[in-house]
């Protein structure tokens, strides 16, 4: 492509723009898989997590012993969302950094037409935000387990009610990072 002296973008800056592009859209294609195996695995565990209640439950394993594995298990599938979260931003960040630093670059030589897959799937992904939220319940709904035990008034030992607190403590963080979520799509 042939750039005379009055446009705003060199040869070489045009070139160094769509290879930063391209890169960047290569990273966001890893980081949307990676998503999707996050949730996955969360899912696993809450699998793994509920057959294992079963067979402890079964077996007759302790009351004690139940309790304190059901409360350990937000931890964990908290420790899965932190993951799931930093990857998500990344991610947005990284969608945000082409629609505002590259764009406009492009914008100015060939108009308002390049780079515009973002908006375009912006406004089609606006039907469906809510079942976009229901990605983060694999991440939420074990919260439930310490919360339930808490309100239920089960007799749990000290060392459990500190487990159960570090679990709503882990919520109230998780869902803070989550509200992205809802107000994202625009």
């Amino acid at each position: 492509m042939d750039l005379d002296e009055n446009t705003s973008l060199k040869e070489g800056e045009e070139r160094w723009l769509v290879l930063e592009y391209k890169n960047l859209r290569h990273e966001l294609d890893l980081r949307v898989i990676y998503l999707y195996k996050t949730i996955n695995l969360a899912i696993f565990f809450w699998v793994v997590f509920l057959g294992m209640f079963f067979v402890f439950w079964s077996f007759g394993v302790e009351k004690k012993i139940i309790i304190t594995f059901l409360l350990l298990v937000p931890m964990i599938i908290d420790l899965i969302a932190f993951v799931y979260q930093t990857n998500q931003n990344s991610l947005e960040s990284i969608a945000r950094y082409i629609h505002l630093k590259i764009k406009p670059k492009l914008d100015k030589n060939y108009g308002k037409s390049v780079l515009g897959w973002e908006k375009f799937f912006a406004r089609e992904k606006r039907p469906f935000r809510y079942e976009s939220v229901t990605k983060v319940f694999p991440f939420i709904l074990p919260s439930i387990i310490p919360i339930y035990f808490l309100v239920a008034g089960y007799e749990l030992e000290p060392y459990q009610i500190i487990i159960a607190i570090i679990d709503i403590v882990l919520l109230a963080i998780m869902l803070e990072n989550f509200r992205y979520k809802l107000r994202r799509v625009q």
